[in-house]
């Protein structure tokens, strides 16, 4: 009775020592961890189980006086083994493949406990069909539960330890010596206690008890370590850092090859038109043709690289200004017409004239969203059609705009669908990285950073839909109605004329002040041209202009602080800014120093024909 009941006292006094330290010591563990979670309740857990003991003892040694009594409580340390079991299986499980922080911790532990419930009531439920027996030994030196109500207990434990075993030969390349070394004497402290209880001590609960404090010593002094722990940590960290440094090796090494293949395009065509004797008109207008489609490709991938790369660093916010739905679909459907051969492929916009006409919202990322997703549609489809639906609906006081994207193509399934939209730094990502593969990127990530949504419908012989949903504020509730946007006919509009106008061209680069020049003298303006900020600011003071165009970068006085000198000695003409640095707000900064506009390099014919509209044609 004596050495009975020290050994319970002692396991029960370390299960308590075990308790405080865990919770009252700092760790080093992370909050979120699937083996912290399992551990706090294993920990707690055991001295519940402690207190059964007690109780269990108590009920064996009166069995004469309180026999019911007895078996409720047997049973109910049969239940707090099965449930103790069970978290320690999947414990080691835990540790054995993946010790990493949980996505969603409270999702997990929510699915966890239910997974957990319902398996362990089962076994539970199960025990309780069998007959249970208990008593004390002679002299009561160790306390007995037998019967076939353990059997369930018993196979438990078995398959615990075969899988136990299994995991550790699998995963044991998985992790480094350090991280091993503990999980395998774990996992075989496991095997040999389970081995020991149901084998050579017969369910005898008071040396079981000692057993089960000993395992759980031996967690918290390997696996749950601060040194394990801080390892563990560092190891993860690597791993994370190994598999950055190899997405951004593949991605380089694809970026690569996107941009080659354009450029390649670019510096032939060039080459081969400087050099050429015998040009033809009509083969320079092939081969310039040829240019500037590989330059947009360009140019494309370019900006797609930029705007993740303003999204990973959270520069991108949202620029919410008013806009007409209209607008931004004409323009939409000017740029999508350009690209596609309407002989094998029709492009159409449909609008539902009930929405309304006016919004305050993002209209650029809109545009970069159903341009990106549009392009993939399009490549998708080598012939039929590909449209894009517009309407939209209430929702209580939210009006939630609809854009339906839909081609004849690939009928997408699931898997490609999720793939389509992977990022590329992702474990596992099989695609290629190309402009297009960028863009829908790019889309989801707008699309997620707008606090829209996207996904996707098929229907056999009828191709994919992107179906996509974004909250909008309405400023005018007033009816679209019929909306004529024809895809068949592209007007250009009629070129100005700026007879009269006189401009004043700012850069830095020779070649960009060339390009410049030869764009606006189209429109007729009288032309002027400075390097720098120092003599942009004497031409001024000299001679009468209608407007500056100004670049950003300079050396000496760059065009910020060019315009700031200009503005304070009285220069109210429009002065737009030139800038490679398009991003959200780029229009906002500008206009904040002082700058009128700006235009983004490499400026585009329209983008300045409406610069020029804008502010001249008076």
């Amino acid at each position: 009775m004596i050495f009975s009941s020290a050994l319970g006292i002692v396991a029960f006094s370390y299960a308590i020592v075990i308790m405080c330290l865990y919770f009252w010591k700092k760790k080093a563990n992370i909050e979120g961890r699937l083996t912290t979670l399992l551990f706090k309740f294993l920990v707690v857990s055991l001295v519940f189980l402690g207190f059964v003991e007690i109780g269990c003892i108590w009920s064996i040694v009166t069995i004469n006086q309180h026999p019911i009594l007895t078996e409720a409580v047997c049973r109910l340390h049969i239940l707090a083994d099965i449930i103790w079991m069970t978290v320690v299986l999947v414990y080691i499980y835990a540790v054995t493949i993946d010790s990493g922080i949980i996505g969603n911790y409270a999702k997990t532990r929510r699915i966890l406990a239910i997974v957990l419930i319902i398996v362990d009531s089962l076994i539970y439920f199960l025990s309780c069909l069998l007959k249970v027996t208990f008593h004390s030994a002679v002299n009561a030196n160790y306390f007995v539960i037998g019967g076939p109500a353990l059997y369930p207990v018993y196979v438990l434990g078995g398959i615990g330890s075969i899988a136990i075993l299994f995991m550790m030969l699998k995963y044991r390349k998985t992790k480094p010596k350090e991280l091993n070394v503990p999980i395998i004497f774990f996992g075989v402290s496991f095997v040999l206690i389970t081995g020991l209880e149901f084998v050579f001590f017969n369910y005898r609960i008071n040396y079981i008890y000692f057993l089960y404090v000993y395992l759980l010593m031996a967690m918290y002094f390997t696996v749950e370590s601060q040194d394990t722990m801080l390892l563990s940590q560092a190891e993860e960290s690597r791993m994370e850092a190994e598999k950055a440094n190899q997405a951004k090796s593949d991605f380089l090494s694809s970026m690569s090859h996107e941009i080659r293949t354009p450029m390649n395009t670019i510096l032939g065509f060039s080459q081969a038109m400087l050099e050429e004797k015998n040009l033809t008109e009509e083969i320079v207008k092939r081969d310039t043709k040829d240019i500037k489609e590989a330059s947009s490709d360009l140019l494309e991938l370019i900006n797609n690289i930029l705007d993740i790369s303003r999204i990973e660093s959270g520069k991108e916010t949202a620029d919410l200004k008013e806009y007409k739905i209209e607008d931004l679909l004409f323009e939409v459907n000017s740029v999508i017409v350009s690209r596609i051969s309407r002989d094998v492929l029709d492009f159409k916009i449909n609008v539902d004239g009930n929405i309304p006409t006016k919004y305050k919202g993002d209209s650029d990322k809109l545009f970069k969203i159903l341009v990106n997703i549009l392009a993939n549609a399009i490549s998708h489809t080598k012939f039929g059609s590909v449209s894009l639906d517009v309407g939209g609906a209430y929702v209580g006081e939210t009006f939630k705009l609809s854009l339906i994207i839909a081609n004849t193509g690939h009928e997408m399934t699931e898997s490609e669908f999720n793939k389509s939209f992977e990022d590329f730094s992702e474990e596992g990502s099989t695609i290629g990285t190309d402009s297009i593969k960028l863009g829908l990127i790019v889309a989801k990530r707008l699309i997620e950073m707008l606090g829209g949504t996207i996904d996707f419908r098929n229907e056999k012989g009828k191709g994919t839909r992107y179906l996509i949903s974004i909250d909008q504020e309405v400023i005018d509730d007033m009816k679209i109605g019929a909306v004529s946007i024809d895809n068949s006919n592209v007007v250009e509009k009629k070129l100005l004329d700026l007879t009269g106008k006189k401009a004043l061209i700012v850069d830095d680069n020779a070649v960009n002040v060339k390009l410049a020049m030869r764009l606006l003298a189209q429109f007729n303006l009288q032309l002027s041209s400075a390097s720098n900020g120092r003599d942009c600011i004497d031409l001024v003071k000299r001679n009468h202009y209608d407007i500056i165009f100004l670049d950003h970068m300079m050396p000496e006085l760059d065009g910020i602080a060019t315009v700031h000198i200009l503005r304070d000695e009285g220069c109210s003409l429009p002065i737009i800014a030139l800038t490679a640095n398009s991003y959200s707000g780029s229009r906002d900064r500008y206009v904040s120093e002082g700058f009128t506009d700006y235009l983004a390099k490499p400026f585009k014919y329209k983008d300045l024909h409406k610069i020029l509209e804008k502010y001249l044609d008076n």
